[in-house]
């Protein structure tokens, strides 16, 4: 995969492992403000976003517009970047050596709603504890290749 790339692999690493940090957070965060904006257009008396989206369409009520608008634009801005790293972590997935293992350790420490302990995933994967730090550390180096070397720079591409 890194191939006829040219950037700096140990900063797309660091760059990787801090967005997976905060990635788990950032998507269950999402999913409860969208939540909450249906609940607060529910109340305005709409069965849901869409009739709520009807309704300001239909009488043009500028101030709920705009402040709707504005919370489904920045809600919408956040699901782009989640589905960047859904297909970032695909391409981890599909890589022929370890990919499935690197997609495992990435899925079960950084992405899945319950974050499983470390000790888990080196039980479940059958590893010694130098071994699961390597493929970890692999795991992420590949996952900044995928996401900063090919799925981004498609996108660009498209833009």
């Amino acid at each position: 995969m890194k191939r006829n790339i040219n950037f700096d692999n140990e900063k797309a690493y660091h760059k990787t492992k801090l967005l997976l940090k905060i990635y788990r957070d950032v998507v269950w965060s999402i999913e409860d403000r969208v939540a909450e904006i249906e609940e607060e257009y529910y109340e305005m008396g709409s069965n849901s976003l869409v009739e709520a989206l009807e309704y300001l369409d239909e009488y043009n009520s500028n101030m709920n517009r705009k402040k709707l608008e504005d919370e489904l634009c920045s809600v919408f801005k956040s699901k782009l970047l989640i589905e960047i790293v859904d297909k970032a972590l695909l391409k981890v997935k599909k890589y022929p050596d370890y990919g499935d293992i690197y997609f495992e350790i990435i899925y079960k420490q950084y992405i899945q709603k319950n974050k499983y302990p470390e000790k888990y995933i080196i039980q479940v994967l059958n590893f010694e504890r130098t071994t699961f730090y390597k493929r970890k550390k692999e795991a992420i180096k590949l996952m900044g290749v995928a996401l900063w070397g090919y799925v981004l720079p498609e996108l660009k591409g498209l833009w």
